[in-house]
């Protein structure tokens, strides 16, 4: 039987699965009432994201940008 220390000195184990050990999805987890707030939160945020992009993205062209291509013609 193996012992924690031998465990613990082991190679870490090569290829895909030992690659992806940390990122298991749990489905219980998503299926929870915390899982379905968690993923509309992100879908919320990303929805809030973009829409803030998008309004710096109009102010900087109607305020910013005539700015200097006014400053250009004189």
């Amino acid at each position: 039987m193996l012992s924690a220390r031998d465990r613990r000195d082991r190679p870490p184990e090569e290829g895909v699965v030992a690659e992806l050990q940390g990122f298991a999805v749990d489905k219980a987890f998503f299926t929870s009432h915390k899982g379905i707030l968690l993923e509309t939160e992100l879908v919320f945020g990303i929805i809030l994201v973009s829409i803030f992009a998008y309004d710096a993205l109009k102010i900087y062209r109607t305020e910013m940008a005539p700015g200097a291509i006014q400053g250009d013609q004189q």
